[in-house]
């Protein structure tokens, strides 16, 4: 699962006065079609739907997109008339950056579209993740994607992309061909390796920092069709589950791929696998053998399944309108002491929450950290940290996201994945490393008045 890096409007921009919006409101009648345009405040908050129902900003003003004209129009009303602007994609934001608070959000939710071309995808920039596994299945494709079918395509893909099939397709970034974007002053440009360059280089892992992103395309692969499922153990095994699941995977085919992490089911608390594999179907019942072989299992649901069946399923786990909130931290490596304080952040963990820990390895460690924004490209592992809760104010739960960020950050690397950061975060100067120089560049030709802030972007 990931949360998108829909473009954002900082916390410390002020509301628009009632005459700017009234500007705004006027030169949108001119430009959209009347059902368009939520002007009216209490229908604009009801527009206004994240996945995290925890999220209370609301915009002043709503305009639903159908066309980059559109977003073009959109743009171009707003900065005339001095009003903050925000982008919600597929609305999978944790932090509620995603809506300028009293501002316009240009909502690209009707924009979904998916369209296959041979072993390529152009996907609307509405588009979820389940969109596009959809779309693809007839054709016997997917596409490298994340583990929840209701985050947005594009804000997955333009903040790295983890997912089941990295180490087949490498990241998400990597499988990008190109992007149409509606920059900030109301252009748009069609960005790939022969045209904005440099654009193209910084949307793939600096997200929505640039414009607005309406439609991009992408590879697509022979993988519609995989072994996966949930592969659970008890809670006393974890230990051990987790130095074998270091040993099998040091010598694992690129092509198994095994997630892991913590819950609490009906048996009681587990740590969890969920193995994928994605080569030589004759091959798959010996390469699941090895994950199962870690323990003794309590949960056993592997099987030879669509992928766009499996990521459905992973919905429910978290559903939208629940409440939420993330951390993450980024680790060189599972060693024992990074064992014991993953296990301790586990134990301390409300029934309600979970911890996911993605795995990067084989396509998608080499490439070079100079070849696109995201400079994560040696093997390390992400671990999603999860609170939610469906009762109280989630003080607890948010406490023990906390907590387990501060026992995973001896271990981890500087920096983080952007997609699960606050806009606040202290992480976030590190995030791009050593490409973060060449993505203010970047940034202050593209942008530079600072429309879009999409996930963090700062100097050290």
């Amino acid at each position: 699962m990931s949360s998108t890096p829909e473009s954002r409007s900082p916390a410390s921009r002020p509301s628009a006065s009632k005459p700017a919006l009234d500007t705004l409101v006027e030169l949108l009648r001119e430009r959209l079609p009347d059902d368009a345009l939520i002007a009216e405040p209490s229908a604009a908050a009801a527009a206004t739907r994240l996945w995290n129902a925890r999220v209370t900003k609301r915009p002043a003003v709503v305009a639903r997109c159908r066309t980059a004209a559109d977003v073009q129009a959109a743009v171009r009303a707003a900065r005339s008339a001095g009003v903050p602007l925000s982008v919600r994609g597929g609305g999978h934001d944790w932090a509620g950056s995603a809506i300028a608070d009293g501002g316009l959000l240009v909502d690209l939710g009707e924009m979904r579209q998916v369209v296959i071309e041979g072993d390529e995808a152009r996907v609307a920039g509405g588009a979820t993740v389940s969109d596009v596994l959809d779309a693809a299945r007839p054709h016997g494709l997917a596409a490298a994607v994340g583990t929840v079918g209701s985050v947005g395509f594009a804000g997955l893909t333009l903040g790295g992309g983890y997912g089941t099939l990295i180490g087949v397709t490498g990241l998400g970034v990597d499988n990008m061909l190109s992007a149409e974007v509606v920059l900030a002053d109301g252009r748009i440009v069609t960005a790939d390796p022969r045209h904005e360059a440099d654009l193209f280089w910084a949307l793939r892992g600096g997200g929505g920092n640039f414009g607005v992103v309406t439609e991009l395309r992408t590879r697509l692969h022979p993988f519609a069709t995989v072994s996966t499922g949930l592969l659970a153990f008890p809670w006393d095994q974890a230990r051990s589950v987790l130095r074998g699941w270091r040993t099998l995977t040091a010598a694992a085919d690129d092509a198994l791929d095994v997630m892991f992490g913590a819950m609490s089911t009906p048996v009681g608390k587990v740590v969890f696998t969920m193995p994928t594999w994605a080569g030589d179907p004759d091959r798959a019942a010996a390469q699941i053998a090895r994950v199962r072989a870690l323990g003794d299992p309590v949960l056993d649901d592997v099987d030879r399944r669509a992928l766009a069946d499996a990521v459905h399923a992973l919905d429910e786990a978290f559903p939208y309108g629940g409440e939420y909130r993330l951390g993450a931290r980024m680790l060189p490596a599972l060693t024992d002491d990074a064992i014991e304080a993953f296990v301790r952040a586990a134990e301390a963990m409300p029934g309600t929450c979970a911890l996911n820990v993605h795995h990067a390895h084989g396509t998608a460690t080499r490439a070079q950290a100079a070849d696109a924004a995201y400079p994560y490209r040696d093997e390390h592992l992400v671990v999603e940290i999860i609170g939610s809760w469906t009762d109280g104010d989630g003080a607890a739960e948010s406490a023990w996201v906390r907590d387990a960020e501060d026992l995973l950050e001896p271990y981890a690397l500087p920096g983080g994945w952007a997609n699960l950061m606050a806009p606040d975060d202290p992480h976030a100067p590190d995030a791009y490393g050593a490409n973060t120089a060449r993505l203010l560049e970047i940034k202050a030709h593209y942008d530079p008045d600072g429309v879009f802030t999409a996930i963090p972007l700062r100097e050290a």
